[in-house]
């Protein structure tokens, strides 16, 4: 397939049989023929406002709107602006007058949380109902209908199909706001040759004979659009080849009768996903017999949850385990995975087809076993940072050969066999339910509470191996009590940055640690949570 055009032109090469199903919602099917109406329909609306060429926001959870919006903007050549629908107004505002974004898919319950901000940006909303395409729910949708002078959905449904455009390889597909290699947010942008490539890549490792995919096979989203996993495999690279089931939002016990119901072969999740569905006592049968491929990324993946997970599908006749892999935002998601049948533990695997890693440090290549900094090449490796070309610059540097490398900021290791160890990131983001979480804006927002003159945000892990914030503050002598001053610091997080970031533990000390330079030793403190974490699974 040719590579070098839109992802929607790209997708639609491979959709050939217009009667078959390409996208289901619950008792929504949709075939191959009316999913490109849809998005030929919400193009023309797109086009119509005069929209073409510019950032189309989707603030949207998984549903069947966010994937015809992603798509339509491919095809008026416009770039797919994802944008998390957990985040306050301030950072949606920042998000909107960075990108320019003057249209907003967006989720009808959030509509009166935003419109002041939304009224300021200029921005036109197209409100998108998670019952609109659930038929028996439709008398509930138009009782919730907002009466306000916005656009719905239905709008769109009205609209004529236009002409698509091809687009080429170098249009920026989508733009994911991430913590880059620097750990301050940063809006990734993602060309859409890289997408493609991606896809490509991503099949022909884990498929190695692609005619073996079942025809009939479909993959549950689980992960949100807006995230590079979700966008990049879960709905990209999945759409050239099976069905698409969207989980508008994850629950176990949800995703489990899902599986069930759609004949679910395919699923891509992070590790906190994959522990609940073992626990989820729907999650049995002869169903998990179905499924062939199990993808897991955005955090590392503890070797007792990837038992039990095996072992559960095993215990049902299926022979399918947790392929661990490795990516960033950066490269729109998966850069390692694990081969079927020779995965490793506690791995992240091998490099897709067609892309390299190495272990480097002080600017040479480390020998196996030796730890450093992880720098890949990768096929779907980012343009570069939106209006940033200082970090663009600093995260990405093209070899005497020509091949464009990324400085990921994390450190690991390879084995003789090529398999990637993925040890800690450097730069100080992480992630929490895929989340990325900047512990400087928790600890900015802290020291504007009052009686707080210090503070230090660090990533701790409970028992379980699920990760939680840790805020350790400095307080001064006159301030509140302890609970108060808990209360009015969770307060404060969680109403300006968002709810994973407020921190689940709150240790107050006398006097912060800090480095000779003078600034604090968040390297000490996240050290406090790496060592509660390894005594847990000593634990275990």
């Amino acid at each position: 397939m040719n590579v070098d055009k839109g992802i929607f032109a790209y997708l639609t090469d491979w959709l050939k049989e217009p009667e078959k199903i390409l996208l289901e919602y619950y008792s929504e099917k949709f075939t191959q023929a009316e999913f490109v109406g849809y998005v030929l329909k919400t193009a023309s609306y797109l086009k119509k406002n005069g929209f073409s060429h510019s950032f189309i926001g989707i603030m949207l959870p998984n549903i069947p709107e966010a994937v015809f919006a992603l798509y339509a903007a491919s095809a008026v050549s416009g770039t797919a602006n994802l944008i998390n629908p957990r985040l306050p107004s301030a950072t949606l505002e920042r998000i909107l007058l960075q990108t320019g974004t003057k249209v907003l898919f967006l989720y009808d319950k959030l509509y009166f949380r935003h419109a002041e901000t939304l009224k300021k940006a200029g921005v036109k909303v197209v409100l998108c109902s998670p019952l609109y395409f659930r038929r028996e729910l439709k008398i509930l949708y138009k009782l919730t209908k907002i009466k306000e002078n916005v656009d719905y959905f239905e709008a769109v449904e009205g609209m004529d199909e236009a002409a698509a455009d091809t687009g080429k390889g170098s249009d920026t597909a989508a733009c994911i706001h991430s913590g880059g290699t620097t750990g301050q947010p940063k809006t990734a942008l993602i060309p859409a040759k890289a997408l493609n490539m991606l896809e490509e890549a991503v099949v022909t490792s884990v498929h190695p004979d692609p005619s073996l995919i079942p025809s009939d096979g479909a993959m549950l989203m689980m992960l949100p659009i807006f995230h590079g996993f979700g966008l990049g495999i879960a709905m990209h690279t999945v759409a050239c080849r099976i069905r698409v089931v969207l989980e508008p939002v994850f629950k176990a016990r949800e995703a489990a009768r899902m599986i069930k119901k759609h004949r679910v072969t395919h699923l891509a999740g992070v590790p906190s996903m994959y522990r609940k569905l073992t626990e989820e006592r729907a999650f049995r049968g002869k169903a998990l017999k179905n499924l062939c491929r199990v993808f897991c990324g955005g955090d590392v993946l503890s070797p007792v949850v990837k038992r039990a997970f095996d072992l559960k599908v095993a215990s049902f006749g299926g022979d399918a385990e947790i392929l661990e892999g490795y990516g960033l935002t950066e490269t729109a998601s998966v850069v390692t995975v694990n081969p079927v049948g020779r995965t490793k533990e506690r791995s992240q695997g091998l490099p897709l087809n067609g892309n390299r890693i190495r272990i480097c440090a002080d600017g040479k290549v480390l020998p196996p076993g030796m730890p450093g900094e992880i720098e890949v090449f990768a096929v779907s490796l980012m343009s570069g940072y939106l209006g940033d070309d200082e970090s663009t610059d600093a995260a990405i540097f093209t070899d005497a050969a020509g091949m464009r490398w990324l400085k990921t900021g994390d450190t690991g290791y390879m084995d003789e066999d090529g398999y990637l160890y993925f040890s800690e990131r450097s730069k100080r983001s992480f992630k929490i339910a895929a989340i990325n979480i900047f512990p400087s804006e928790i600890e900015a927002v802290s020291v504007t509470v009052k009686g707080v003159s210090g503070a230090c945000a660090a990533r701790k892990t409970n028992s379980a191996g699920k990760p939680y914030v840790c805020l350790y503050v400095e307080k001064e002598s006159n301030a509140f009590s302890d609970r108060e001053l808990k209360n009015a610091l969770r307060a404060a997080i969680s109403s300006r940055i968002m709810r994973y970031a407020v921190p689940r533990e709150i240790v107050f000390v006398d006097k912060l640690k800090y480095t000779a330079l003078g600034k604090v030793d968040f390297m000490y403190y996240e050290s406090l949570g790496a060592s509660d974490a390894e005594d847990a699974r000593m634990a275990e």
